[in-house]
């Protein structure tokens, strides 16, 4: 793996969100991110983008055009990461190490780094996202009115199982008693 990707691992750091999750609350009205968890990629304090998880678009990454068709992660699945950028193609690759509980995201990967790591670690699963999401300042703000529930990334351990109801399942995790409100 290049030194360039490794850099680009993200974790958490003390008072941002860079390296969290966030669950959408039950009441958040916004259409586009009603039942979703994000993860946070990077917080500058004025502003927050990250990527949505739980989108599956249903295909994989060779559909999305030639340069994609004979790459070694050519059937990486594509989920949908939000609507600014939709036309920006994200690598990603996750690591889950169950023995030690560890979870980390590698993002912005080239192919390569992608199936170098997928050699280095039979636990790395590989994911595509089109688009992602850029908030201001006011999601702070959503966050203080518990629109956006902040969750670890640690919760994500199982989550393949349980990706069709991933929101659901990370919410009780993180606030059992939010589906109240529905």
């Amino acid at each position: 793996m290049s030194e360039h990707a490794s850099h680009r691992r993200r974790r958490g750091m003390p008072g941002t969100l860079a390296g969290q999750i966030l669950i959408a609350h039950p009441i958040l009205d916004e259409e586009q991110f009603a039942k979703t968890v994000l993860f946070v990629e990077c917080d500058t304090g004025k502003s927050v983008s990250g990527i949505i998880l739980n989108r599956p678009l249903n295909v994989m990454l060779k559909a999305l055009g030639k340069n994609f068709e004979n790459l070694p992660v050519s059937n990486t699945p594509v989920y949908f990461g939000g609507q600014d950028g939709e036309t920006t193609v994200m690598l990603t690759a996750w690591v889950f190490d169950n023995s030690k509980k560890i979870f980390e995201i590698y993002c912005e990967l080239s192919s390569a780094e992608a199936e170098s790591l997928r050699k280095m670690n039979t636990n790395v699963q590989t994911r595509a996202f089109l688009g992602y999401c850029d908030f201001d300042a006011h999601l702070y703000d959503d966050i203080r009115k518990g629109l956006w529930i902040v969750g670890d990334t640690r919760n994500l351990f199982g989550a393949q199982e349980h990706e069709e109801k991933l929101w659901q399942t990370l919410l009780l995790q993180e606030n059992p008693n939010a589906l109240v409100y529905r």
